[in-house]
């Protein structure tokens, strides 16, 4: 049974993509950056987190007054996944678009997925229309949604199981998926 977040998906495609997919991020292990952001990770929803992924990013770092960082930090343990809602207030920042709370989020969670501009078209090319529009939260959103259904959908044998958030794994899959 196909998810409601991939009504309209090229089956044939989505079958494809996840018989592909374990060959497609086999050295997922070798990107040493993004193992050492996410292992740095020691607690829940902490602002040490947005340092973690600005870094891994090779983002500028942000320079916010106090009560800024604590109102970031509320947003980051108030945020429930799947949902986006709470994060859109965030992109009133200077400097901050889904693209970059995607990235909080991802470290900050293990649950989000990281926005990717490859991963939209990837699912386009299935059939799931996703846009890529950083200056908007709604999109992120769509692109949860479109992630979450593909991991309710996978194979048993299609989402490998190595060790490393479900969503890194599908999005590394989209972005390298002919």
């Amino acid at each position: 049974m196909i998810p409601v977040a991939l009504y309209g998906v090229d089956a044939d495609r989505c079958e494809a993509f996840f018989e592909a997919l374990p060959g497609l991020v086999t050295d997922a292990y070798e990107d040493r950056s993004y193992l050492e952001a996410l292992y740095a990770v020691e607690k829940d929803h902490s602002i040490d987190h947005v340092h973690i992924a600005d870094e891994w990013s090779d983002r500028d770092p942000y320079a916010w007054p106090e009560d800024v960082v604590n109102e970031v930090e509320m947003v980051l343990r108030t945020a429930s996944y799947p949902d986006v809602a709470h994060l859109e207030h965030l992109m009133t920042l200077d400097g901050v678009d889904a693209q970059r709370i995607s990235e909080w989020m991802h470290f900050s969670t293990n649950l989000y997925p990281i926005y990717s501009e490859k991963a939209c078209d990837a699912l386009e090319a299935m059939g799931l229309p996703t846009p890529y529009k950083p200056g908007d939260i709604a999109s992120y959103g769509l692109y949860v949604s479109r992630l979450e259904g593909l991991k309710l959908h996978a194979p048993a044998a299609g989402l490998p199981e190595i060790g490393l958030p479900r969503t890194r794994m599908l999005q590394l899959g989209l972005e390298r998926f002919e």
